[in-house]
C-alpha cells in the first residue's frame, strides 16, 4: 500500500447495491457467470443470516467489496468465518481500501464470536497474500476445487 489512504466509507450491502456489485463481480472474475445468475445468487445470499457483504464507497460510488460466510463447525467446536471474495476496482487500488474492508470484516467477526477467519487466493496473487499476512492471516492450507 502506498501512503495515499482514502476515506472510503465501509457499510453493509443491501438490495439497492446489487446491480453495481454484479458489475464489480464481472471485473473481478470476467465471464464466470452471467448477470442474471449473479443477481439471483446475490439476492439469496443477502437474505441469509450467515452471510455478510460489505461495500466500500468513495464519493458515493461503490469501489470494492468483501463477503464472509459464517459457519458452525462441530469439528472445531466453534464458529468460523470464510471470506470468499475481496475486490477493489483497479482504479482505486493501493489506497488502503482493501485493508479497511478486511479490518471491518475481522472486527465484525470478532464481535460475533467467530474463532477463526479463513481466506483463499491464488498462489501467484502476491499483493493479496501480502495484504492478508499484514492483517495476521498467516497459517497456510491447500484448498482444492472441482467444477460441476
Amino acid at each position: 500500500m502506498d501512503n495515499t489512504t482514502v476515506s472510503a466509507r465501509i457499510r453493509s450491502a443491501n438490495e439497492k447495491d446489487v446491480q453495481t456489485l454484479v458489475k464489480l463481480a464481472e471485473e473481478f472474475i470476467p465471464g464466470e457467470a452471467d448477470d442474471k445468475k449473479r443477481i439471483v445468487v446475490l439476492n439469496q445470499a443477502l437474505k441469509n443470516p450467515n452471510y455478510e457483504l460489505l461495500v466500500a464507497e468513495l464519493e458515493g460510488e461503490i469501489v470494492g467489496f468483501i463477503d464472509q460466510w459464517v459457519i458452525h463447525d462441530f469439528t472445531h467446536g466453534a464458529t468460523l468465518g470464510y471470506i470468499h471474495s475481496l475486490y477493489v476496482s483497479s482504479k482505486q487500488r493501493r489506497k488502503g481500501i482493501a485493508s479497511k474492508l478486511l479490518k471491518e470484516t475481522m472486527k465484525r467477526a470478532r464481535d460475533s464470536k467467530v474463532s477463526e477467519i479463513h481466506i483463499t487466493t491464488r498462489f501467484d496473487n502476491k499483493p493479496a497474500i501480502s495484504l492478508y499476512r499484514k492483517h495476521g492471516l498467516v497459517r497456510e492450507h491447500l484448498e482444492l476445487e472441482k467444477e460441476f
